[in-house]
């Protein structure tokens, strides 16, 4: 475990970077989101061939934009849009698609990228 949290705290730090976070109030929030974002693409990884419990290094980014997904969605998961005052949103289903040619590459398949439904 004592490799995985330089590369934890790598990414909190970037993620807290990225949406603007100065100060330690919610590391421990960000830190359950990289854990949940790193245990979906683990799942999306692991669907064929031998399974693996190592993140690959070079799916930080990954792990990075998902968790700031999610980080975005708090207090709006389950909506698909939403109207306050003037300000209308849409969000997209958080899902691993949009990453599949980057996550592809780690799976043992050989049949990779079958047509037809996945469920991650």
């Amino acid at each position: 475990m004592a490799e995985e949290e330089p590369k934890e705290n790598a990414l909190l730090t970037s993620i807290k970077l990225r949406i603007g976070i100065e100060d330690t109030k919610q590391d421990a929030l960000l830190l359950d989101l990289i854990e949940d974002a790193s245990s979906r693409v683990l799942a999306y990884i692991n669907q064929d061939g031998p399974t693996t419990d190592d993140l690959p290094s070079s799916l930080g980014w990954v792990v990075k934009a998902v968790a700031i997904e999610m980080y975005n969605r708090i207090g709006d998961e389950g909506k698909a849009s939403g109207t306050e005052g003037s300000v209308s949103n849409t969000w997209a289903a958080i899902d691993l698609s949009q990453y599949a040619d980057a996550l592809d590459q780690y799976r043992s398949s050989s049949q990779r990228r079958r047509p037809g439904m996945r469920f991650v």
